[in-house]
């Protein structure tokens, strides 16, 4: 049985200096040390320090460099994990993480996603079209024009409404008074049209700050969590969902641009392997966007099978008009939700707004409904 973990790096060097900065990343990234130093110790010499198994250069320029890295150091714990995936290795301007694939051992040591794609669905009771998501923003209004806000787009078939990624435990909309407004809120459109409707709070704050959020969240029946695992930290994250959370978790991309990974390997893969069921991602055309190249490999890595782990849910989102649903539908296929916030909102709140959202909900189904079972994705 393999028992490597997989890497794959592409290297922004000069063809000259690739087969020695190669060995050195190598190095870096197991035991560094000297490579004299390291192969005086037996253990080291024969199970960790790892190998190239490729490395090749790449007609743009550069290289692609394939490492093969011992699990006993790259298991040990999630932090240990993306150590070894890319830690001292991201300090390297000239290095970019491409991808990286799991040995069957190291399945059980990370919990995928709990719900995925299809638990999302059961508990929205949604299984023949895509899904749609609206945000609560801005940040400023109080609880009461939070709660009105909620109402509006939950009456108008929004399937999901999140808090938006901004909003902490302000004093003008206090954490728990704000979600025990909105979930009673959901809880009483769907009661009376029978139609379910998510809300999913944003967790943010200290580790015991979010512990705290995400027990009032879950006492008051919420449906999901937003959180963004790039600013909470991955171990924290992964402790989070793997200890502490009972519901979906929405994942948010706040600060995944800060790193040097392509955006379908750390928000297509690796949020999904710490647990995310749903990902949201800056989607093309938006105020700012992957190229639909990125957008297509993000969402094809969410979803496609992965040894035990269930799929999770790619969120286009970032700008997105309520003209372009059909577009998205068409490009995304069936298992995606539409993350529509500001579009949305540029209708008052009340009649208007729900109009709106109906509009939007009325317009994914029909896209839906237009696709052959072969578009589905």
């Amino acid at each position: 049985m393999d028992t490597r973990l997989e890497v794959v790096y592409r290297l922004e060097v000069p063809s000259e200096e690739q087969g020695t900065f190669a060995r050195a990343l190598l190095l870096e990234q197991t035991v560094e040390t000297p490579e004299e130093v390291a192969l005086r110790v037996p253990v080291v010499r024969e199970r960790l320090m790892g190998e190239i198994v490729e490395l090749e250069p790449l007609e743009a320029g550069g290289a692609r460099l394939v490492l093969q890295l011992p699990v006993e150091t790259a298991g040990v714990d999630p932090a240990q994990f993306v150590n070894v995936l890319f830690g001292n290795a991201s300090l390297h301007e000239q290095v970019v993480l491409e991808d990286f694939e799991l040995p069957p051992v190291l399945f059980d040591r990370f919990p995928g996603p709990r719900f995925g794609i299809d638990g999302v669905r059961a508990r929205l009771g949604v299984h023949d079209r895509p899904l749609t998501a609206s945000a609560l923003k801005p940040v400023g209004l109080s609880v009461d024009e939070l709660a009105a806000l909620c109402r509006s787009l939950a009456e108008g078939g929004i399937d999901v409404i999140k808090d938006d990624h901004y909003w902490a435990d302000h004093p003008f909309a206090p954490f728990e008074q704000r979600v025990r407004r909105c979930q009673e809120v959901v809880q009483e459109v769907s009661a009376r049209t029978g139609r379910r409707v998510v809300y999913a709070p944003s967790l943010s704050g200290t580790p015991s700050q979010v512990l705290r959020q995400a027990e009032i969240a879950q006492q008051c029946g919420v449906g999901a969590v937003l959180v963004a695992p790039m600013l909470l930290g991955l171990p924290f994250f992964y402790e989070l969902v793997t200890r502490h959370l009972e519901v979906p978790v929405l994942a948010h991309p706040s600060f995944a641009g800060a790193q040097r990974v392509l955006p379908e390997t750390l928000l297509g893969k690796l949020l999904r392997l710490y647990g995310a069921d749903m990902i949201i991602f800056p989607s093309f055309g938006g105020r700012f966007s992957y190229s639909r190249a990125t957008c297509r490999a993000l969402a094809e890595r969410a979803r496609q099978p992965w040894g035990p782990y269930r799929s999770a849910l790619p969120v286009p989102a970032g700008g997105m008009q309520v003209e372009r649903a059909r577009e998205l539908v068409e490009f995304f296929g069936r298992d995606v939700m539409l993350l529509i916030g500001g579009s949305l909102l540029r209708a008052h709140t009340g009649p208007e707004l729900t109009a709106r959202a109906r509009a939007l909900v009325e317009s994914v189904a029909e896209a839906a409904a237009a696709l052959s079972d072969s578009d589905f994705a």
